[in-house]
């Protein structure tokens, strides 16, 4: 197993990628810490499940959209299992608006939680590495409209340019003290956070721009993510995979 004897915590793990994830790095061998904001019962479902594979998990709730509840909540996650190795900042929102209509409590809103959030943990738990001398790994979730623009999501394009450029740069900080630092991008990935009626609309328009002729699913980001967070990418620094089925390579 690929992550045996590793601990990892994963914002924003109660659904979607995050679960996935949680999922994935636990049938590998690691012992997973499930962040959630407010679906308690979903992240104890997550927590069970890894349990039944025979790996240790625990949930722990935090809104992490709020820098000030980040320092309790790094120092709370890293007592559960006494040691973080592997750190997934997944957790983000995004709000469809029109430009001229976005107001500053929404965009900071947005920029707080993909953003600084991302920042903060990432600081916190690296910190915590370094004085323990654990050559850990820092996963972000980003995406392709970090480098591709879609209309009325400015806040979130812009938060995730941003994430791209602190993926670079915490990994040319961190790599000296052997923490690789490296992301993963994602166009549409089919989850149940979004609601029926945008697959029927936007969702098909997604599917025909994509050359392999389908939207991406959660198990399409858990691949990559292995691969980051173990001892297979030893070598990988400072770079983004993206998960996209081609879309972004064609102007279709």
């Amino acid at each position: 197993m690929r992550l045996e004897n590793k601990v990892a915590l994963i914002t924003g793990s109660s659904r979607g990628i995050g679960r996935g994830i949680a999922l994935g790095f636990a049938k590998e061998g690691a012992d997973v810490i499930v962040h959630y904001r407010s679906t308690k019962e979903r992240a104890e479902k997550v927590v069970n499940d890894i349990k039944k594979s025979g790996r240790k998990a625990a949930a722990l709730q935090a809104d992490i959209g709020i820098p000030e509840n980040i320092e309790g909540f790094i120092a709370a996650a890293w007592d559960l299992f006494g040691r973080i190795d592997i750190l997934v900042n997944n957790a983000g929102t995004a709000f469809r608006c029109e430009f001229l209509k976005i107001d500053f409590e929404m965009w900071r809103k947005i920029q707080s939680l993909n953003l600084d959030g991302v920042m903060l943990c990432s600081q916190l738990v690296a910190g915590r590495m370094i004085e323990n001398n654990i050559k850990g790994t820092i996963i972000c979730v980003t995406s392709i409209n970090a480098f591709q623009v879609e209309k009325n999501l400015s806040a979130y394009n812009v938060s995730k340019a941003g994430l791209d450029m602190l993926i670079k740069s915490m990994a040319a900080e961190l790599g000296p003290y052997g923490i690789r630092v490296n992301g993963i991008a994602p166009s549409v990935v089919k989850t149940e956070i979004m609601p029926e009626e945008f697959w029927k609309t936007q969702g098909v328009l997604f599917e025909k721009k994509t050359p392999l002729g389908r939207l991406g699913d959660v198990e399409d980001c858990v691949g990559p993510a292995v691969l980051l967070a173990s001892d297979e990418s030893r070598y990988i620094n400072g770079h983004i995979i993206v998960i996209d089925g081609g879309m972004s390579i064609t102007q279709l």
